[in-house]
This record gives structure tokens, sequence and C-alpha cells, in this order.
């Protein structure tokens, strides 16, 4: 649930970005500020789909690694 609520709020960030980086005036002056907010939505991309991995990957260790395997009593 924890993760869900930082999935959200990074949505939120995105979108906020995003209208920040459409609503901007194409004028050249902005061609900085441009690629700033475009490399601010770019880390953000990736720390999201990093998180969501993450996630994936701790439900399929069925709530963490313990370093021995639930099901098969391996390590």
């Amino acid at each position: 649930m924890k993760f869900k609520k930082i999935i959200n709020k990074l949505e939120m960030i995105e979108g906020s970005l995003d209208d920040a980086f459409y609503s901007l005036p194409e004028y050249n002056a902005n061609e900085d500020t441009r690629s700033y907010i475009d490399s601010a939505r770019n880390e953000l991309y990736c720390l999201k789909d990093n998180i969501e991995k993450a996630i994936t990957n701790e439900s399929l260790t069925f709530g963490g690694d313990t370093g021995v395997d639930a099901d098969f009593g391996m390590k």
C-alpha cells in the first residue's frame, strides 16, 4: 500500500512536469528551461519504472528475499 501511494505521488509530479513542459512558450530563450524540465521528466520516468520493477520483484519473492526459497526449501 505504501508503494501505491508513492507511485500515485510520482504520477502527480509527472503530470505537473508535463504541464510545465507543454505550456512553456516555444521561444529560443526557453530552450534551456525546456531541456531542464525534460531532463527532470526523464529522471522521474526512470525512478517510477525502477520502483514499479522493485514492487513486482518483491511480490514475486513472496514478501521479501529470505535467502531460502519458501516453496522448495532450497537456498
